[in-house]
């Protein structure tokens, strides 16, 4: 299983090498088969793209949310919502089947570079949100999860890691 992250830059490093792992799956899959629906989630490759491009934006936009709200939260309720080995390993194994909301399901509206395009502009949004929240907000607000419970801002951003690697295996068939 994987460990939290402890820093920054660690936190940073997952990002990178997730992104590339599932940058590297959807090249991999011949280019007619990109916006072909297969597998048992019967998302095609470019949908699975959208649909984790459409998360990180998701997030993004929590964190931006997050400055503009109080921080009421309990330590207890802080340290609750902060990632564990056990939660990290539910997202990264797919052998436990979840069905995606409604606001991150693919619109299977867009082509394979217009995903890839929308990939690249959510990490974007991203990384600029968390470089520039304020460290009380990313540790001292949480947002709902739909299948986790509450989460930290902090343990959103790595939450979009472990995302991307769970749709990495699913785009290589594991």
């Amino acid at each position: 299983m994987t460990q939290p992250t402890t820093s920054v830059a660690s936190l940073l490093a997952l990002l990178h090498y997730e992104r590339a792992n599932l940058l590297t799956q959807f090249e991999s899959t011949p280019e007619a088969l990109r916006v072909a629906s297969t597998g048992e989630s019967g998302w095609s490759a470019a949908q699975i793209i959208e649909h984790c491009a459409r998360v990180e934006g998701g997030v993004a936009r929590m964190i931006a949310k997050g400055a503009e709200m109080p921080r009421t939260a309990t330590a207890d309720e802080l340290q609750a919502a902060v990632l564990t080995e056990r939660t990290i390993g539910w997202v990264r194994e797919r052998s436990t089947k979840v069905e995606a909301p409604e606001r991150v399901r693919p619109t299977g509206t867009l082509d394979a570079d217009a995903a890839l395009a929308q990939l690249q502009a959510s990490r974007a949004a991203l990384l600029e949100a968390f470089a520039t929240a304020d460290k009380a907000v990313l540790d001292g607000v949480t947002f709902p999860h739909p299948f986790i419970g509450p989460l930290t801002l902090r343990s959103w951003v790595e939450l979009t890691a472990h995302h991307d690697a769970r749709h990495a295996a699913q785009m290589k068939g594991e």
